[in-house]
């Protein structure tokens, strides 16, 4: 048994970015560090719900995968994984276990929101949204989003209305409008994989001309949903968080631009790159911009 196989069920280069926004969402909701217990809660929780939510996709998609070149060395397509059935047990247990951790040491809608991310993730973004719609990716993007709920609510406590409900949904919203712009890039990547797949991914559909097009006017949106956080900010903090918002938004949005005038991988590649770290430093500045 090679455990590095294993590992690689999780998807280990995913995880790192949606505890960025767990624990950004938290910081931020406490204005500085959370209770260690909290914390601990929300990182270990997370980490494992989403190694498992991640190992179930790699089980479901295994026929998919073997159709991608992108992903047809992963070890269950190249079969060094066998049987199969060893990536659902570990999901579902990592799974189970992801949630009695944050049971244990979160409160009920945090542990609800952790919980709901996978849900979101497997059954309603693999299984139905994925396989059927172009618009998979919009709609299963509220997964991510429970990060950030997650991690907001494991500080806020069981409070559904006022400014906590406000900011935490503003935090939710933009991962959840940040993830087309993310995943529409590296589609047009691999929109040849996508089509020998049959996975109906908006490049492949429409082609990457139009898909393009989508990605400028997420961004777009993207853009001044990122500015919405500032309501929660005075002082030093809030013109802190405005330039870094302001300066990282204007990059993603020129490389979207790039890509629009000449729609190809290399410009793809660009913008799909420069994507992950805006949503992490942007979840950064936003914890030093509450704290200070």
């Amino acid at each position: 048994m090679n455990i590095a196989d294993y590992v690689a069920l999780t998807k280990p280069k995913i995880i790192p970015l949606l505890l960025m926004v767990a624990f950004g969402s938290a910081v931020v909701a406490a204005r500085g560090i959370p209770p260690i217990l909290t914390l601990t809660g929300v990182i270990a929780a997370g980490t494992v719900a989403s190694a498992g939510a991640l190992a179930l996709n790699s089980y479901l998609e295994i026929d998919v995968d073997s159709k991608m070149r992108r992903t047809r060395s992963r070890p269950l397509p190249s079969q060094r994984i066998v049987p199969a059935s060893h990536a659902l047990l570990l999901g579902l247990g990592l799974l189970a276990f992801g949630v009695a951790i944050a049971a244990e040491t979160l409160n009920l809608l945090a542990t609800f929101f952790i919980a709901l991310g996978a849900f979101i993730y497997v059954p309603i973004y693999t299984l139905w949204l994925k396989p059927r719609t172009s618009w998979n990716i919009v709609l299963g993007g509220f997964a991510g989003s429970c990060a950030a709920l997650s991690g907001w609510y494991a500080v806020a406590g069981i409070s559904l209305t006022g400014e906590s409900f406000v900011v935490a949904w503003i935090l939710a919203a933009l991962v959840f409008v940040w993830t087309p712009s993310h995943f529409w890039s590296l589609a047009v990547i691999t929109e040849e994989d996508y089509s020998a797949a049959g996975i109906p991914m908006l490049p492949s559909v429409l082609g990457s001309a139009a898909a393009s097009r989508y990605i400028v006017t997420n961004t777009l949106l993207l853009i001044p949903v990122s500015l919405l956080f500032a309501i929660y900010l005075s002082g030093i903090g809030l013109w802190v968080y405005l330039l870094f918002t302001v300066i990282f938004g204007a990059i993603l949005l020129w490389t979207n631009l790039k890509l629009l005038r000449s729609p190809n991988k290399d410009n793809a590649w660009l913008a799909f790159k420069f994507s992950s770290p805006y949503l992490a430093v942007i979840f950064l500045v936003a914890m030093i911009a509450a704290v200070i």
